[in-house]
C-alpha cells in the first residue's frame, strides 16, 4: 500500500465520494432495477439475516480485507476497510433515517433513482481514488487474485470477482426466500458501466481540480549534477512546493534533510537508467535509499526480460522491491521507446501484480520519452493506480496532452517553466 498523505483537500473529497456511494446504493436498493454485484450480496445478506445493509457491507469489507491480509502479510491493508466501513454506517443513516419511507411505486421514479445510481456510485469511486487515502478493496482482491493465478487477464478476473457475490447472494436468497433477491437486469448495467465512468471522472477530476504543480516529480538526474545544482533543485521545488523532487541516491540524505519543514517528498532512482542491474543489487538500492530518507522509489524494471517475454521474473524482481519499499510509493520505469504496444500492456499488468503503485513511462536516458500512445495504454491497465509520464514534457500543452490521457504524476526537469506557462530549453 502507498503512503497516506492527510491534508484538508484531501480529506474533504474522500468524506465526499464516501457519502456519494453510500447514497447512490441505498438509491439503486429503492429503484428494485438491479444493484452491482456486491451490494447484491450485501442486499442478499441483509434479507436473510437481522443485520442492516449497512451492516452487512461492512462485515463483506472486513472478510476480504482479512483474506488478502493473510495472502499479503501485510497488516497495512487493514487501512483499505476503512472506507467501506465509512460507507455502511451512512448507508444505514439514508436507508433507516432518510429514506426509510421511500418506496416508489411509479416506473419513472425507479428508473430515475436507478440512473442516478450508476452516474453517482463511479463519481465516489473516482473521489475516493483522487483523495489518496485507503480504498479500493474490491480492486485490490482483482489485483490479488491475478498474483494467485499468474495471469495478466484483468478483465476476466474482474469479471470472476463480479460473479462470486452474484451467485452467492443468487443461492442465498433463492434457497431461503424463493427469489433471486437484488439481482436483475440493472446488475449487468452496473458491469457494464462503472468502469468505463470511473475512468471518465478520474480524468475530469484530475484535469480541472487538482493543482498543477503537484502532479510534478521535480528532476535533475544528470551525471554531472553538483551541489549548487541540487540546490537550485530543491529550492524551485519548495518555491512551486512542487510533488517531489527526483535526485540520484547519492544525494536523497542531502534532499531529506533540506525538505524535511517542506511538503515536497524526495523520490530517487534504482537501476538506473539500464534497468539491467541484478535484483539483489535493486533491492540493495532501495534499502539504502530509503534509510537516507527517500519517499518514493522509482526503478528501471529489466527491459530484456519484457522483450524476452519473461514476465515471471519481471513480477518477481518488483515485488521484491516493493516488499522492502512497504509504504513507500513505488514506480515501475518501463522504458516504453524500446516496447511495442502489447510489451506496454503487459509489462504494466506485472508491474501492478507485483504491487506497484505507479508504472512510468521513461528514464529520460532511452531514445524517447513519454508519449501520448503509450500513456493511454498504461492508464488503462492502471485502473485507477498511477501512471507517471517522464521524459519530453516541456510545456503547459505537453502537460496537459498527458494528463488527459491518464498520467496521474509527471516527470519532468522543466516544472519551473511548466508553472509559469514557458517552453523549456531542458532535455527531459
Amino acid at each position: 500500500m502507498k503512503r497516506v498523505e492527510y491534508n484538508a483537500f484531501n480529506t474533504f473529497i474522500y468524506l465526499l465520494g464516501c457519502v456519494i456511494i453510500a447514497l447512490g446504493v441505498v438509491f439503486v436498493v429503492r429503484s428494485e432495477l438491479g444493484t452491482s454485484p456486491w451490494d447484491t450480496l450485501h442486499v442478499a445478506i441483509a434479507m436473510t439475516t437481522t443485520l442492516t445493509l449497512g451492516q452487512a457491507v461492512i462485515i463483506v469489507a472486513l472478510v476480504l480485507t482479512t483474506i488478502i491480509i493473510a495472502i499479503k502479510k501485510q497488516i497495512e491493508y487493514m487501512m483499505m476497510a476503512l472506507p467501506i466501513m465509512l460507507v455502511g454506517e451512512l448507508i444505514d443513516v439514508f436507508d433507516l433515517l432518510v429514506f426509510v419511507n421511500f418506496h416508489p411505486d411509479q416506473a419513472w421514479i425507479r428508473l430515475l433513482l436507478f440512473t442516478s445510481a450508476v452516474l453517482i456510485m463511479p463519481l465516489g469511486g473516482a473521489l475516493l481514488i483522487v483523495s489518496s487515502y485507503p480504498a479500493g478493496v474490491f480492486d485490490e482482491l482483482m489485483f490479488t487474485i491475478m498474483t494467485i493465478l499468474k495471469t495478466s487477464k484483468m478483465i476476466t478476473v474482474r469479471i470472476l470477482t463480479d460473479m462470486v457475490p452474484a451467485l452467492i447472494a443468487v443461492t442465498l436468497t433463492f434457497s431461503t426466500l424463493g427469489h433471486r433477491g437484488s439481482l436483475e437486469w440493472g446488475t449487468i448495467v452496473f458491469v457494464v458501466a462503472v468502469g468505463p465512468l470511473i475512468k471518465q471522472y478520474l480524468k475530469i477530476i484530475r484535469r480541472h481540480f487538482m493543482k498543477m504543480n503537484k502532479y510534478i516529480d521535480h528532476t535533475y538526474l544528470k551525471a554531472f549534477g553538483t551541489k549548487d545544482d541540487i540546490n537550485d533543485l530543491l529550492e524551485e521545488a519548495i518555491t512551486h512546493d512542487f510533488k517531489s523532487v527526483c535526485v540520484n541516491p547519492t544525494w536523497v540524505q542531502y534532499a531529506a534533510e533540506s525538505l524535511k519543514r517542506s511538503d515536497v517528498l524526495v523520490c530517487t532512482v534504482i537501476g538506473f537508467p539500464l534497468g539491467a542491474s541484478s535484483t539483489k543489487t535493486k533491492v540493495y538500492e532501495t534499502e539504502d535509499a530509503l534509510r537516507n530518507g527517500a519517499d518514493e522509489i522509482d526503478m528501471v524494471l529489466n527491459v530484456g526480460w519484457v522483450k524476452e517475454g519473461r514476465f515471471d521474473e519481471v513480477r518477481d524482481e518488483i515485488k521484491a522491491i516493493k516488499d522492502v519499499c512497504q509504504n513507500n510509493v513505488l514506480k515501475v520505469i518501463l522504458e516504453t521507446c524500446y516496447l511495442a504496444n502489447e510489451e506496454i500492456k503487459l509489462a504494466s499488468q506485472a508491474a501492478f501484480e507485483a504491487g506497484a503503485d505507479f508504472v512510468k513511462t521513461s528514464t529520460g536516458f532511452g531514445t524517447g520519452g513519454a508519449t501520448l500512445e503509450a500513456v493511454k495504454i498504461m492508464a488503462d491497465v492502471a485502473q485507477g493506480r498511477g501512471v507517471k509520464a517522464s521524459g519530453g514534457v516541456k510545456t503547459r500543452e505537453d502537460f496537459d496532452i498527458m494528463v488527459e490521457g491518464g498520467a496521474t504524476r509527471i516527470g519532468t526537469s522543466s516544472g519551473v517553466s511548466l508553472m509559469k506557462g514557458e517552453t523549456s530549453n531542458e532535455d527531459y
